[in-house]
């Protein structure tokens, strides 16, 4: 028998949560930046590193947990979970991406 799903929430996916708190999380590459946000020095440019370090950290955990499956070991599960997890992540930065891509052109083909 399958076992049940557990509903979705808000602490499962850490990087998208992290990102709308402004990534509340310290990463060894954004602990300088963490630091500056900290004194009040922090600017949209750092939360953006931070966001995309943590979406690489989430990407190499959904792999390393995806070859702990396909090696035999592991959890399907948590595995799933953890790639579904860096695919939302990844679609989201490129939803924000397009967004900020559109507004900028926006902002461009406007007269002065």
């Amino acid at each position: 028998m399958i076992p049940a799903i557990p509903p979705i929430t808000s602490g499962a996916m850490p990087g998208i949560t992290s990102i709308a708190q402004a990534l509340s999380t310290t990463t060894p590459a954004s602990q300088s930046s963490q630091t500056q946000s900290a004194s009040g020095g922090g600017s949209f440019g750092n939360i953006l590193a931070q966001a995309v370090d943590q979406m690489q950290t989430s990407q190499v955990n959904a792999q390393s947990q995806a070859v702990q499956v396909a090696a035999g070991g592991g959890n399907v599960t948590s595995a799933t979970i953890a790639g579904t997890q860096a695919t939302l992540e990844t679609e989201l930065a490129v939803s924000l991406r397009n967004a900020v891509t559109s507004a900028l052109n926006q902002v461009m083909a406007t007269p002065f």
